[in-house]
């Protein structure tokens, strides 16, 4: 039983993060606009984009690390830790693209989410699912009720609530963890760059298959139709995410069931997809076009809806790949595919704008699916 609720905190905790951040952008352009909305989401996608960078595949490289070495878990975080900060100046570069006190906030940001991602490792290390889901949702009810509590939109001011509510879940975690009763153990390593190199490339080549297109409509689209797309590519990829809901129950055997059982567990996510993507999509169009009002064309939704079809159906292939060590291969196909994603996506936004970003993402997805399915690199 314990198990059972710890696995399902812990589906709670991963999918909670897309769905707080739909619900605060969602409301953010009801209360204060698309225009004004737009531009904390411009500023929290470059903080998100320096965080990513500074935290170099760190997570999957420290599990790792600490399954190995049990008793230096502490000597491993620590090292990495101080390590990767050594990146943070790469902040700076928010000096040259926002006036002098949104940077120095969004510095601040970066150096908070800095710390605070660093912990999770150890969170799923020591299994604390439920302490950090809790400081999810406290940091949420903060940020959100803040939408209702002010009658202007001031970027500076929800830069602030963004500092705050990171400030208060990292502390809320050294807590959880007694992280001052650990070994503190200070140490700067080039190792440390180049041992998680692999996964930094990985994450990296996902991450750029993934998000290309909302980045491209964030540094070339008025600050409206920022709001537009994030919050409905958002929502897509919460869409996306339930596939992995459906095989939840088989994650634990999946990497030892015969192909048989594979092969019905494909099957379905196959006959659950479709029904499920158009439901979903038919409440995120009654969601965004009757409460925030976004007046997207409905083709819009049917290729998101689209889009968000192929991964139910090369989810469990990933996870095969996985299972037969070809993590080689998948970064071939994620770099492949974010290769195309930025070129479909640059050509395709200069002719038919935030329709163009969606039909990139769908024929992105449908790459996807043609090179797990065909299996055309092993």
């Amino acid at each position: 039983m314990n198990r059972l609720l710890l696995i399902g905190i812990n589906t709670l905790r991963g999918f909670s993060g897309p769905m707080f951040n739909f619900l605060i952008t969602l409301f953010g352009i009801k209360f204060f606009g698309k225009e004004d909305w737009g531009t904390m989401i411009n500023a929290l996608l470059s903080v998100f984009l320096i965080v990513f960078i500074i935290g170099w595949g760190n997570k999957d490289y420290l599990i790792r690390k600490y399954s190995k070495q049990p008793s230096q878990i502490y000597q491993a975080f620590y090292s990495n830790f101080f390590s990767r900060s050594l990146l943070l100046p790469l902040a700076l570069i928010l000096l040259l693209f926002f006036p002098i006190t949104i940077a120095i906030w969004c510095i601040v940001l970066v150096l908070l989410m800095h710390s605070y991602n660093a912990l999770e490792s150890l969170v799923i290390f020591h299994q604390k699912f439920g302490a950090q889901f809790a400081a999810e949702l406290i940091a949420f009810g903060l940020i959100f009720s803040s939408i209702f509590y002010f009658n202007n939109f001031s970027l500076e001011t929800f830069l602030k609530l963004y500092c705050a509510a990171f400030l208060f879940k990292l502390l809320w975690l050294i807590i959880a963890m007694k992280l001052w009763k650990a070994h503190f153990h200070l140490k700067v390593s080039l190792q440390e760059f180049i041992a998680p190199f692999w996964f930094f490339m990985l994450g990296l080549s996902g991450w750029v298959a993934s998000k290309a297109d909302l980045y491209i409509v964030n540094f070339t689209m008025p600050k409206a139709q920022i709001s537009e797309y994030q919050i409905a590519i958002t929502a897509f990829l919460l869409i996306q995410s339930l596939s992995y809901l459906i095989i939840l129950p088989f994650t634990k055997h999946l990497y030892r069931l015969p192909e048989k059982s594979i092969a019905k567990i494909k099957k379905i996510l196959a006959f659950t997809s479709f029904p499920l993507v158009t439901l979903c999509t038919a409440v995120l169009w009654f969601i965004l076009e009757k409460i925030a009002i976004l007046n997207l064309p409905i083709s819009f939704y049917v290729f998101g809806g689209l889009a968000s079809i192929p991964t139910y159906f090369f989810i469990v292939d990933i996870m095969m790949y996985y299972r037969n060590k070809k993590e080689s291969s998948i970064l071939k196909i994620n770099f492949i595919n974010a290769l195309l994603n930025l070129v479909l996506t640059f050509l395709l936004i200069q002719k038919m704008g935030i329709m163009g970003a969606i039909i990139s993402v769908f024929i992105n997805q449908c790459s996807f699916l043609c090179f797990y399915k065909f299996k055309l690199i092993k």
